[in-house]
């Protein structure tokens, strides 16, 4: 009988690239609380084992705020590294 993987136990880190970091300098208070919000979630479920989602690993929009996040996540460190920041593209009439 095989022993299931234990998860390490503790929080996890939040890590931003540079390119990410200089992009989080222009955006409003509103949308930085959204990005921090949202990295949490990201992390905590990386945590769980509950993400990310089969379709879209490694990417994350915020649809409210037109906000694509590139991310990657180290289980040795428990880091979830943001590794680009882009304003979503809006569809032109």
């Amino acid at each position: 009988m095989t022993r299931p993987r234990q998860r390490p136990q503790g929080p996890h880190r939040i890590h931003y690239s540079p390119q990410a970091w200089r992009e989080v300098g222009r955006m409003s208070a509103e949308d930085f609380g959204a990005l921090q919000a949202a990295l949490e979630r990201l992390g905590g479920g990386m945590d769980a084992g509950t993400w990310p989602p089969d379709e879209h690993p490694g990417l994350h929009v915020l649809p409210r705020h037109g906000l694509v996040l590139g991310y990657a996540w180290d289980e040795a460190s428990r880091t979830l590294t943001l590794l680009s920041l882009e304003r979503q593209r809006s569809e032109a009439p």
